[in-house]
């Protein structure tokens, strides 16, 4: 089995001109993002943040790729703002694909009062795709983004994402990609990693992936692949300003 590309990359529009997708510099933000996408030669990448517009730009300038998930407001009012997917955009044979819900309301009026307030109150989904190799084995990736300000709210999205970890991998192996917006010492995001230990491993980058407008630096985008899969080398992607974010990849294999 060759190696596989796998990467996960938060293309959120950043110094453009949303009517149009242009840059302030005059380029077009979807064809700098694809350009990456193919220079990198992705066979699985797992995206975040990824508006209907902006899908129909990119697929323009990739067509030997296929987009795969649903909106998180539906698919029905894909064209509102900020009605956003986690696209899976693959080379490979897909087999299966399917969007889930997490929970995304709070449930005390504390934090909700709090989510709105800090304007994170919006669904938040997983999008899966089963896949098959060149060996023609099944391989499922998960695809997702969390709340960035609630606790309560990512401790409920984690305990369903982590149940449809459980689901899928007593069929397949699985390989996960997001923007978590937790990096590794919180102890929430902690846990699940701990949770999850005996069916995937965390790929290790060093460096931040989210740069903040006022100087902040973070690693809130991950990636995990089967325990017993093996890394060749991983890498963090500067996305030249294209997003806030820079993007992770990975080369990996069956052992």
């Amino acid at each position: 089995m060759n190696y596989i590309r796998v990467g996960t990359i938060n293309i959120k529009d950043n110094k453009i001109n949303r009517n149009g997708g242009i840059r302030e510099d005059g380029t077009n933000n979807a064809k700098l993002v694809s350009n990456i996408i193919k220079e990198k030669n992705f066979d699985l990448l797992g995206t975040q943040e990824l508006t209907i517009k902006y899908v129909n730009e990119l697929a323009l300038f990739l067509p030997n790729y296929k987009f795969y998930g649903n909106y998180r407001c539906g698919n029905l009012l894909a064209k509102i703002p900020y009605n956003e997917s986690n696209q899976i955009i693959t080379k490979c044979n897909v087999l299966e694909t399917k969007t889930f819900w997490l929970p995304w309301l709070a449930n005390n009026f504390s934090d909700l009062k709090n989510s709105i307030t800090k304007m994170s109150i919006m669904p938040r989904i997983a999008t899966i795709v089963v896949f098959q190799d060149e060996e023609h084995r099944k391989v499922c990736m998960i695809n997702t983004h969390l709340d960035y300000q609630i606790p309560s709210i990512q401790i409920r999205q984690l305990k369903a994402l982590n149940n449809i970890i459980q689901k899928y991998s007593q069929l397949y192996d699985i390989i996960l990609t997001r923007d978590f917006n937790m990096e590794i010492g919180n102890n929430i995001f902690d846990l699940f990693i701990n949770d999850i230990k005996d069916k995937l491993q965390h790929v290790d980058v060093y460096g931040a992936t989210w740069h903040g407008a006022n100087g902040e630096e973070t690693q809130v985008d991950h990636i995990f692949i089967p325990k017993n899969w093996k890394i060749k080398n991983a890498e963090i992607i500067n996305l030249k300003e294209t997003s806030d974010h820079d993007a992770i990849c990975v080369n990996i294999k069956r052992r």
